[in-house]
């Protein structure tokens, strides 16, 4: 299992949408800004998840960046497999650096070990919607403030 920075980003990008987008289209300026994101590397997480159409453009000066669906349909799974492909691939089969490869014998005892932990990971990133990282965001920045 491997998260790059493109996947932990890639959330952080669509997840500013997700919070701003009810105002408006969102600037990827904006993102830039709030999240500290670089962005020649945004705008390729952008196109990726646009691709995906979990995200929609909109052209002109008041342009962004809007979700494509609500916020609850979109899963963490989705947004990962956009940019990251396969979020979990097994290594039974693949070949290895000394370029024999994996027979995935019935006797390997680790074949289903893998497999069964693969299908828990992708089940659990399924569950996480958009809209529970946010509400989980809110009562963050609540929390952080203090009495009023």
């Amino acid at each position: 299992m491997r998260i790059t920075t493109q996947g932990d980003y890639a959330l952080k990008c669509i997840l500013r949408i997700a919070a701003d987008g009810p105002r408006g289209p969102v600037a990827i300026s904006r993102i830039v800004e709030k999240e500290g994101l670089p962005l020649d590397y945004l705008e390729q997480l952008l196109l990726k998840l646009r691709r995906r159409r979990l995200i929609k453009s909109v052209r002109g000066v008041k342009g962004g960046y809007l979700l494509n669906a609500p916020a609850a349909s979109i899963s963490v799974a989705q947004v990962l497999e956009a940019v990251e492909g396969d979020v979990f691939e097994l290594i039974c089969g693949r070949k290895r650096k000394s370029g024999k490869s994996c027979k995935g014998s019935q006797g390997c005892v680790l074949k289903d070990v893998w497999k069964n932990l693969k299908k828990k990971i992708e089940t659990y990133l399924d569950s996480v919607g958009l809209d529970e990282l946010l509400k989980r965001s809110r009562c963050i920045h609540e929390k952080g403030r203090g009495p009023r």
